[in-house]
């Protein structure tokens, strides 16, 4: 066994486990919605192996579901409800709240897949490590915006629909379901277009970029523009804040520490770039979440002395 795929996958286990324990403590909704991540994260990987065929998973990995390794689902949730928890915290609205989970999704996926696939963790298909962004495909970073925007958007619809309709919480362990079609219709945009403009291995990365442009302005509004909501989510977030916060700082740093390991700070100083600046990136997200649960505190604390005088 190798001891790296059994760190990673005891490491994921373990934060999963603490994610869920924190996530039946808040009530159903949430743990639900966790378990239906995971989920999910199993049903895209076993679905694009199955359908696309672009990559594949090494063999070394201890616990899998045919294709698709347990870890990679459980991590997938992990990303996915920390950035909904972020995003709960920043007070931004549902209508634009999809734009900003996908967006600090992708900050992870920028800085760890190059990495990852020189560890050897997964392989992809016919493409070179000099083809696309440094051996990963355009196409898989334009797919990540799309797959926590799709989970997102059903998930917290289904969250507002269930609010005075608490059956209605069990519906969420089918949102991978339309979750999973919604992508897939999202990706027709690109895959249309990126043979008649790009056909290289790997190739659209100005698709990709134009994608991610229209998805940062809109997390932009949604998170300094007017009318946000209250900047908590606390009673109906899948994870802790703290612990969302902490699994990202986890997954930036094993992924360094092995482009440190690899040497590849010196071979791909442009990765390590990369890696370092959108884990610093952390810091003033965390900051600003901060800052806008305090102002909601201070401001809830005046308004009841107000109305105890």
């Amino acid at each position: 066994m190798n001891p790296i795929y059994l760190l990673l996958e005891f490491g994921a286990a373990t934060f999963f486990v603490l994610a869920a324990w924190l996530a039946l403590r808040r009530g159903r909704l949430p743990l639900l919605e966790l378990i239906s991540a995971a989920t999910f994260g199993l049903l895209l990987e076993e679905g694009d192996q199955l359908i696309f065929a672009t990559y594949h998973y090494a063999d070394a990995w201890v616990l899998s579901i045919d294709r698709a390794p347990l870890v990679i689902g459980l991590t997938w949730a992990l990303i996915i409800a920390g950035a909904m928890r972020i995003t709960d915290a920043l007070g931004v609205r549902r209508r634009w709240a999809p734009f900003v989970d996908s967006v600090l999704a992708i900050m992870l996926d920028l800085a760890f897949d190059a990495i990852a696939i020189r560890m050897g963790l997964w392989t992809w298909r016919e493409i070179p490590l000099s083809d696309g962004w440094f051996g990963v495909p355009a196409g898989n970073f334009y797919a990540w915006l799309f797959v926590t925007w799709a989970f997102s958007f059903f998930t917290r619809w289904l969250r507002d629909a269930s609010a005075s309709r608490p059956a209605r919480e069990w519906l969420q362990l089918l949102v991978p379901i339309p979750a999973f079609v919604l992508f897939l219709f999202c990706l027709v945009p690109f895959s249309a277009i990126k043979p008649l403009v790009d056909p290289e291995p790997g190739g659209g990365l100005w698709l990709f970029l134009i994608t991610l442009v229209a998805f940062v302005g809109a997390a932009g509004w949604g998170v300094f523009g007017p009318n946000r909501g209250t900047p908590d989510g606390s009673a109906t977030a899948i994870l802790d804040l703290r612990l969302a916060f902490a699994t990202r700082v986890a997954i930036h740093c094993f992924f360094l520490a092995a482009l440190l390991y690899l040497g590849i700070a010196t071979t791909q100083p442009v990765i390590f770039g990369v890696a370092i600046a959108l884990l610093a990136a952390e810091l003033p997200i965390g900051i600003l979440t901060l800052h806008r649960r305090q102002l909601s505190a201070r401001s809830a604390s005046i308004a009841g002395a107000v109305s105890e005088a």
